[in-house]
């Protein structure tokens, strides 16, 4: 059994049964599987009521048969054949605008019981996959998940997808591996979705659409289709396949959030994952990694840490987990996400299992808002104050596995956050704390924030996104009879009041709760500089290389600096100068407001990656283009220079 924190590891059982040695089990050797884990299966990886009749916790959905009553409806889904539905195979895979259906065949008439008993072992269980008129076979499938398979009483689980398990070209549109959530915790089917909407506008994050899936022609309603964190995410996101991949496992301990745990390897075993292939050289950058974070100088900060994470990258990973109130997130957990370690050494942080942000100021799909986990203010009990690991609220120590207001089963010693700076000592946070001990990424931090908060949480922007959702979703979660919260929970995620205003604890309330949040904090206030969208002219010199200037306008308040952040090709940390106000004085004063600098000697066909900064004299608050800074800067690249065409 491979293990990993609190003791929820993959049980191995395919080198033991697989009888031909082909990495895969037929039939029969899943048979001889099956029968093995009767036996041999440990306690902790069942649970009570046997596989896939997990006891109901707290928080949790409401026992099936309770949902189905409430709708009305039959236990069983309706019947579906290829021939009901649209296609869209001109459309790429996370068009947000459609809600494609996905086709299972399962020989085997136990497929369910048989997907239980092969819940945490190592073992995928082939299926035929059906979507917009293309048949995939030998896909391998898999449930997976913590609380989406243990709080979910009935049929619907989370499912792993390996479109190449047996043919190594398969691919959905270009996707090798997807992860069908059930939103167990989410009545809306959305909170999934609006973070990767809200994420992929500022730095690379998993991509995400709504389907409906079909089992054996039974309808078991709708799923968030997740992009997996594979090589085809590097490729997509960050223009490669190479690298290291970590995964952070959930835990409560805090050690999963870069936390030093001194120079030895093995001692971030247990908190980390290496899911490439493992080598000395991931583990050593990671402690290295881990090293400089906790034990850097602050005043060595700015300079040292680049060369080790890509800081702007982070500080989008943090302001979104911030903004979204993620309750099992960074701020809350210190775990549960993924990092990437580039080809040049160098760590991101993926965010992963997003289904429960925007919950709100209470949980519960039974109580408060609407498909969430119960808890008090903030989430899971609400938000625990600035402190040592583990600290109650009143400064106690919450029990192993507690919550902060001492609940069992809450996201570990953080709890959601509800104010830009929240946790920023917090010693289990490294990441956090360090990062904004910096002057210049506090304020880039906190440009990120507002940022969310004026344009992509703003009602007219995803107000108009969640609405399209909801038209698109409304008959298709009337229809979902497994729905683990009920047609009527859907429809309150999206209530208004009479006068047409969002109702209390609805999605748009608890989007306009954090935004208030976030905008009226005292760190908040004050003057912020406005940069127009830079415009660029290349001029190609008699040597064969390019000269490209970059111009910019700055408004809203008096600036202290104009910086503009360049490097070449795809990874690296960026080179910084300040821009000038040609027209402007020695102090500053008269000139347009318009900044230029250039970048010389760009060879044909070299890309350079560039953003601006702008810094107001009187609060130090900074605005940035593009809006995703370093994450998600501008690329320019030189045209190649055809033969004879050179004056």
């Amino acid at each position: 059994m491979q293990g990993g924190p609190g003791g929820m590891g993959t049980i191995a059982v395919l080198e033991r049964c697989d009888a031909d040695k082909n990495g895969r089990l037929d039939a029969d050797e899943r048979k001889a599987a099956r029968a093995w884990l009767k036996e041999n299966r440990p306690q902790r990886g069942r649970g009570p009521g046997g596989p896939g009749g997990f006891a109901r916790g707290p928080g949790g959905p409401p026992p099936q048969e309770e949902v189905q009553r409430d709708n009305g409806a039959s236990k069983n889904g309706a019947k579906v054949v290829p021939a009901d539905v649209a296609t869209y195979a001109n459309r790429p895979l996370f068009d947000a605008d459609i809600v494609r259906t996905f086709f299972f065949e399962f020989p085997q008439q136990d497929w369910f019981e048989e997907l239980s008993d092969f819940y945490r072992t190592d073992v995928e269980v082939p299926a035929t996959v059906t979507v917009d008129g293309v048949t995939y076979r030998d896909v391998g499938t898999s449930f997976r998940g913590n609380t989406s398979y243990m709080m979910a009483p009935g049929r619907k689980k989370s499912l792993d997808l390996a479109f190449d398990f047996v043919d190594g070209k398969q691919n959905l549109y270009g996707v090798r591996n997807l992860d069908l959530l059930n939103c167990h915790t989410d009545a809306s089917y959305l909170r999934e979705a609006l973070h990767g909407h809200i994420a992929n506008k500022f730095f690379p994050a998993p991509r995400v659409c709504l389907v409906r899936v079909v089992i054996n022609g039974e309808d078991h309603g709708l799923y968030a289709a997740v992009q997996a964190f594979d090589k085809t995410f590097l490729q997509d996101h960050f223009g490669t396949t190479k690298g290291d991949r970590f995964k952070v496992p959930p835990d409560f301990s805090g050690n999963g959030g870069l936390r030093w745990l001194g120079d030895d390897p093995q001692a971030y075993k247990r908190n980390y994952q290496l899911k490439s292939n493992d080598n000395d050289a991931a583990w050593r950058g990671l402690v290295d990694m881990c090293a400089v974070l906790e034990r850097t100088a602050t005043e060595d900060l700015e300079r040292i840490l680049p060369q080790h994470l890509d800081v702007d990258g982070m500080l989008w990973f943090l302001a979104v987990d911030n903004a979204l109130g993620d309750d099992d997130g960074y701020h809350s957990r210190a775990s549960d996400y993924s990092l990437y370690r580039d080809p040049h050494g160098r760590f991101h942080a993926i965010p992963r299992d997003n289904n429960e942000v925007l919950l709100g100021a209470r949980g519960g799909p039974r109580g408060g808002d609407p498909g969430g986990p119960g808890g008090g203010p903030g989430g899971f009990g609400g938000p625990a104050p600035d402190g040592p690991p583990g600290a109650g609220p009143r400064g106690g120590v919450a029990g192993p596995g507690a919550a902060p207001g001492g609940r069992r089963g809450g996201p570990g010693p953080g709890g959601a956050v509800t104010s830009p700076l929240q946790m920023a000592s917090r010693a289990d946070r490294p990441l956090l704390r360090r990062l904004l001990e910096v002057p210049v990424w506090r304020q880039r931090y906190l440009a990120n924030l507002r940022e969310l908060a004026t344009t992509a949480m703003s009602p007219d922007v995803i107000g108009a996104r969640i609405d399209q959702w909801q038209k698109l979703l409304e008959p298709l979660a009337k229809a979902d009879v497994h729905s683990l919260h009920g047609y009527d929970a859907f429809s309150r995620s999206f209530a208004k009041d009479e006068t047409g205003k969002p109702a209390p604890r609805s999605l748009m309330a608890i989007i306009a709760q954090r935004r208030a949040q976030i905008l009226e904090d005292a760190s908040m206030q004050g003057q912020w500089p406005e940069l127009a969208e830079p415009t660029t002219t290349a001029h190609l010199a008699q040597d064969g290389t390019y000269t490209l200037a970059i111009s910019c306008r700055v408004a809203g308040s008096k600036v202290a600096a104009v910086l503009l952040n360049s490097d070449r090709g795809a990874f690296g940390h960026f080179t910084v100068e300040q821009m000038h106000d040609d027209g402007a004085h020695g102090d500053g004063s008269g000139g347009d407001g318009v900044y230029g600098a250039l970048l010389p000697a760009i060879a044909p066909g070299e890309t350079w990656r560039f953003w601006i900064e702008a810094t107001a004299a009187d609060t130090g608050h900074v605005d940035c283009q593009p809006a995703g800074n370093g994450a998600k800067p501008f690329r320019w690249t030189a045209p190649k220079i055809k033969a004879g065409k050179r004056n």
